[in-house]
């Protein structure tokens, strides 16, 4: 993502931009899903083949196949897919995510107030960076993610002093 394609507010300018290197298939998120989806899948099959269903429960057996199939393997091959097609920038004031398999959708977290950037290291020298609150932008499978956490602390640090209400002069006068 370059500074051209995202739109930037009056006076922001644009750290590090980047998008993903490594485009992980597994997360951890993985390790309750999948086997959920499996079970789940694998009932709708026995209750098609056991039963014969017709009608409502039939159609509710394929939604449910169709759910467990997503959720076992699906999600993983939408996400590997949707982060070939992803960038990051990180601004004085924000971090913007672009991403989309078909549409590009932009979300946005702003840096004030944002807890310490979490690094979980991944192969190659690339990594993951999240701030362990639902809803921030998690920047993941990125090159150099020491150098970017590092930056993003000062960047933090830096918009936080910028929201910070001026400190009362105690000096007497």
């Amino acid at each position: 993502m370059s500074a051209g394609e995202i739109e930037l507010q009056p006076g922001e300018r644009v750290l590090w931009a980047g998008e993903p290197v490594q485009r992980p298939l597994y997360v951890a998120a993985d390790g309750v899903i999948a086997p959920a989806g499996l079970v789940l899948a694998a009932a709708a099959v026995w209750f098609v083949l056991a039963k014969q269903p017709s009608g409502l429960p039939m159609a509710a057996a394929v939604v449910a196949l169709a759910l467990g199939l997503y959720g076992a393997a699906g999600r993983s091959v939408v996400r590997y897919l949707a982060l070939g097609r992803t960038t990051y920038a990180v601004t004085d004031s924000r971090i913007i995510a672009r991403s989309g398999l078909f549409r590009q959708k932009e979300r946005s977290t702003e840096l004030a107030g944002l807890p310490a950037p979490v690094l979980k290291p991944g192969p190659s020298r690339t990594g993951t960076i999240g701030f362990g609150g639902a809803g921030s932008v998690t920047l993941m499978g990125i090159g150099e993610p020491k150098r970017v956490r590092d930056l993003l602390v000062k960047a933090i640090d830096e918009a936080g002093a910028r929201q910070a209400p001026p400190e009362a002069d105690t000096s007497a006068a």
